[in-house]
């Protein structure tokens, strides 16, 4: 068991944050994991074909499923929402001592993998190639998703931050992972093969990222660290793998448009318009004009984050998805 005491000074510095490094250090453990093919099975069976090339004994070497992470390739999160670039360039500036240490841990006593070997020996030599490997991974696995992930992520935040404001932060910790407890000012987080000590944050606050990769996991990131972190699965996972149907049925397509139609199909997570625009080949000129015909009759939602919108299907057009091939099938 950690216990983590969240005085009040840390919970005036609790804050949410997404990496794209996370994401993809996590879905590393999905690739070996074949308990997780139920939530992940069709990314792993459109991603796999395209690993050619990339080093993946390596890789997994790295993130081994349900052993220790190395917390170099776990960069602090500056900004809300990371950039790659910014924390692949973080790994390969780790200092040499940290990533011996942090091997060390992964080994657990153990024989170190032999394609750790050089990367041990000699880590500022290594670093380049094990952040060319990362990149590479990257975009074969992650990047043909990564629109999709950074809604999903986004739309998690926004609903922490509803939780935020009718309940606080205690609200907020209760609900985030069936690992977590929150009370009295201390945070349990129950992992007993992580580790097991009382930390203070003493002011340092917390940092909460949703992480589409790491069902049904909870990461966490405390020991030899300034801020820890706590990496959770973002609320509605499974959607983000179902098949968002192309084609609606002519009766609705007859109803609403094909195009309006198809756009309902895929807002079952939120999505930007650009991101719509990519996905239909529409100009985002078009998709907005689509958007606000389905705004205006009570069909989708806007929510702005920041600079982003984000668009939704309402209860009512999902209800309107589910009836409409339902009065086909009876006539």
């Amino acid at each position: 068991m950690i216990e983590i005491v969240l005085a009040h000074s840390d919970l005036a510095r609790v804050r949410f944050a997404h990496s794209p490094i996370e994401e993809l250090v996590a879905s590393l453990r999905v690739l070996q994991d074949p308990g997780r093919q139920l939530m992940y099975g069709r990314w792993l069976a459109a991603t796999r074909p395209r690993l050619d090339g990339v080093r993946l004994e390596l890789l997994t070497a790295l993130a081994p499923t349900g052993r220790y992470l190395p917390s170099f390739l776990f960069p602090p999160s500056t900004q809300p929402w990371g950039v790659l670039a910014d924390e692949l360039a973080q790994v390969a500036a780790s200092p040499p001592a940290l990533v011996r240490a942090e091997l060390d841990e992964v080994r657990e006593g153990q024989p170190l993998p032999a394609v750790l070997e050089p990367l041990y020996d000699d880590p500022p030599s290594q670093l380049p190639a094990v952040v060319q490997e990362l990149a590479r991974y990257w975009q074969a696995a992650i990047e043909p998703v990564w629109q999709q992930v950074r809604g999903l992520c986004t739309a998690d935040v926004a609903y922490r931050m509803e939780q935020f404001a009718n309940g606080g932060v205690a609200q907020v910790l209760g609900d985030l992972h069936p690992d977590l407890g929150f009370s009295d000012e201390l945070l349990l987080v129950d992992k007993p093969h992580h580790c097991s000590h009382r930390f203070d944050l003493a002011g340092a606050g917390i940092v909460l990222a949703p992480c589409a990769f790491t069902w049904p996991s909870l990461i966490v990131g405390c020991c030899g660290v300034d801020q820890p972190v706590l990496i959770y699965p973002p609320r509605g996972v499974a959607q983000l793998w179902e098949d968002t149907v192309a084609e609606q049925p002519d009766p609705l397509s007859a109803l609403v448009g094909r195009t309006r139609a198809n756009l309902l199909a895929i807002l079952a997570l939120p999505s930007t318009t650009t991101q719509l625009a990519e996905r239909l080949d529409l100009s985002p000129a078009a998709v907005s004009q689509h958007l606000k015909i389905l705004k205006d009759a009570g069909l989708v939602t806007a929510h702005r984050r920041g600079r982003m919108v984000l668009y939704q299907r309402t209860p009512a057009a999902t209800t309107l998805l589910a009836a409409v091939p339902s009065d086909q099938a009876t006539g």
